[in-house]
């Protein structure tokens, strides 16, 4: 059975990526943060509840870094874009991916990451 708690850091930004990526167009808008949080909090099964509480210092929930890199991964990979602060939404080739590729979400984030790496030697 999946185990959200039992994933590596890295398999957790994977899953919230397709998470968010499922997300983003039901409400084919650009979307606050804390909106997709809130959303994930809602109707993912599998993400256990405690992962949307403050951390031990109270300073941010237990799931912000992790969403942080998911989004950001998915910026670097063009699926994603921030049209202003604070606000996602999908790009055209975010919205022409299919969530049940996961290898291909996965490509292009690796892809993404890459050139991003490469931009700032």
């Amino acid at each position: 059975m999946f185990e959200y708690g039992r994933l590596t850091q890295n398999e957790k930004e994977d899953y919230l990526e397709l998470a968010i990526l499922k997300y983003l167009p039901v409400v084919q808008n650009p979307v606050e943060r804390v909106q997709i949080l809130d959303y994930l909090s809602k109707h993912d099964i599998f993400i256990p509840r405690e992962e949307f509480e403050p951390n031990s210092t109270g300073t941010e929930l237990k799931i912000k870094p992790r969403f942080s890199f998911a989004l950001t991964s998915l910026e670097h990979a063009g699926l994603v874009c921030h049209p202003q602060r604070g606000m996602t939404a999908l790009t055209d080739l975010g919205n022409q991916t299919r969530t049940s590729d996961t290898h291909v979400v996965k490509e292009l984030v690796t892809a993404g990451w890459q050139k991003y790496n490469e931009s700032k030697d």
